[in-house]
């Protein structure tokens, strides 16, 4: 079962290799306020979550050389969690608004400001720093007797709007609600939050996921199958969650499968579609006729560049 402890702990892991831009432009966005007082701008970030905190600090050391120290705000009310906050003052914080997209400068006046969700990435793993860092910020994965339940909650109708149309970039789909004055955008829908975390890279997440729905489709088929139907199905199923990671390795491992055959392509976009299909049904759904054989070398030949890449990344 994927718990909301295991996913940030993979996104922080996946974060703190190397937090970018992109990344910091998302946590900004969420916790991140713009001051001036008579030392001129400063910029403060707050956040309950004392990863993000260090990663910010983290990010202006190596970037910057900009020494910020992690603070500790206790709150005046012990039922709420304590929150950690990090200043950056002078020109730093301007200079870092500008190099994120939150601002525009002319000389050491600010022109034009943009603390919106971004739409735009020069990227594919810019775009993956992103969602992660939105889903830190404002993510929350729950589980009730439905199952699992991934919300993004927003203090601003647009940021959720904005994020919203991002993501139906990418095919995956959240309804939207609004609860407390908030804008919460949810899935209960094992693949979607499946392909949403795909999305952000976490693919520890993924398989766990893949597993979970797997199972849930071998236990509504155990009840309607012998022990031979059972075990045949189990083969298929282990073998169709390998070739889905296979799948989700050589998209993400190649900024969305650029440079490659247009046959592996084709065959990788239909199992990640199609996870838990047969051999025989998912040879149907790719262009021309192939037979069971060729497409078992297609997927070995995808096989073998996910191992390659997987090595590449150790």
């Amino acid at each position: 079962m994927l718990t909301e402890k295991d996913l940030k702990e993979e996104l922080h892991a996946l974060s703190s290799q190397e937090v970018g831009d992109a990344f910091v432009a998302a946590v900004l966005t969420f916790g991140g306020t713009l001051c001036k007082d008579e030392k001129g701008y400063y910029l403060s970030y707050a956040t309950q979550d004392y990863l993000l905190a260090w990663e910010f600090a983290s990010f202006m050391r190596e970037k910057y050389d900009y020494h910020a120290e992690v603070g500790i705000v206790e709150p005046g009310d012990k039922r709420r969690k304590r929150s950690y906050k990090v200043e950056i003052r002078g020109r730093y914080a301007l200079s870092l608004l500008r190099d994120v997209g939150k601002i525009k400068l002319a000389g050491n006046e600010i022109v034009s400001l943009d603390l919106g969700v971004k739409s735009k990435f020069s990227s594919a793993k810019d775009l993956q720093a992103y969602v992660r860092g939105v889903c830190l910020s404002v993510g929350a994965l729950t589980r009730a007797s439905e199952g699992l339940r991934l919300e993004l909650t927003f203090e601003v109708e647009s940021d959720a709007d904005a994020f919203l149309s991002l993501l139906a970039k990418e095919e995956i789909k959240m309804s939207k609600t609004e609860k407390g004055g908030k804008y919460c955008l949810a899935t209960r829908k094992g693949q979607t939050l499946s392909d949403f975390c795909a999305l952000m890279g976490a693919n520890k997440s993924v398989l766990t996921l893949q597993e979970m729905i797997v199972k849930k489709y071998v236990d509504g088929k155990t009840a309607r199958a012998g022990n031979l139907m059972l075990a045949n199905t189990d083969k298929s199923v282990s073998a169709a969650i390998k070739q889905y990671n296979d799948a989700v390795t050589v998209r993400d491992g190649t900024g969305g499968f650029l440079g490659l055959p247009k046959e592996i392509v084709d065959v990788a976009k239909a199992r990640i579609d199609n996870p838990d299909t047969s051999i025989e049904e998912l040879a149907k759904l790719l262009p021309g006729k192939i037979t069971k054989s060729g497409l078992y070398h297609r997927l070995q030949k995808m096989h073998d560049l996910a191992e390659k890449l997987r090595e590449d990344k150790r």
